[in-house]
């Protein structure tokens, strides 16, 4: 039986210069479950992610992995697997390296999508946006780790890829923990457990759809 991971992020406040980014924000993920992020441009999502992944210091933060009395901070990358906001590989590593790099079998992106099966000894340079941002997401959701934050997997894809991606993480949920942000607000909604909207350095909770229009994310 798959055990079940439990991830808590609470208390996050960041700022620069007296701005204040983030205000006491939290998520929750878990094992089998896909945690939606939404919240408009410059609201600080992507900053919320850096700072559970090290990448940016804030002026406090808690995270705890299920009932473990201590944190590991320096080492959370060996639990969580992190798809930021841009391309990650390097122009001039191919997606072999890449896939080496991560411990995932190359051969499943080309179960994935047969056309990545003469991909494997180019450069992410001499590929598309779009094509290194599907061999990205699918090297990290094959990834060894019990969680996964994908923030914006959706931008530059081709529409038809959209579906596919979905399908992926739906599959993956039964393993890990998913988080996942992208301003393709419906396609986000579609395929989550949990949703939260951060605004105003806060994350609200969102039960239905009143909820976003209540806090002005969308219309209607």
């Amino acid at each position: 039986m798959q055990s079940v991971n439990r991830l808590l992020v609470d208390s996050v406040h960041l700022e620069f210069d007296k701005l204040e980014v983030l205000q006491s924000a939290f998520i929750t993920a878990r094992t089998g479950r896909v945690t939606g992020v939404l919240g408009r441009n410059g609201c600080g999502k992507s900053c919320l992610f850096k700072c559970i992944m090290g990448g940016i210091e804030p002026q406090n933060i808690f995270i705890r992995f299920n009932d473990e009395p201590e944190t590991d901070y320096g080492h959370i990358g060996k639990r969580v697997k992190f798809l930021p906001q841009h391309v990650f590989i390097p122009s001039d590593m191919t997606l072999g390296e890449a896939f080496k790099l991560y411990g995932v079998d190359y051969d499943g992106l080309v179960t994935f999508d047969n056309k990545y099966h003469t991909y494997q000894k180019l450069t992410a340079g001499e590929l598309s946006g779009g094509e290194v941002r599907v061999a990205e997401m699918y090297m990290v959701l094959n990834s060894d780790s019990e969680f996964c934050i994908l923030d914006e997997p959706f931008s530059n894809v081709a529409p038809k890829y959209v579906e596919k991606m979905q399908e992926l993480i739906l599959e993956h949920k039964a393993s890990k923990g998913i988080i996942i942000s992208d301003h393709m607000y419906e396609s986000v909604i579609g395929i989550t457990d949990d949703l939260f909207l951060l605004r105003d350095g806060y994350t609200f909770p969102i039960k239905c759809r009143e909820d976003l229009i209540h806090h002005g994310y969308i219309l209607r």
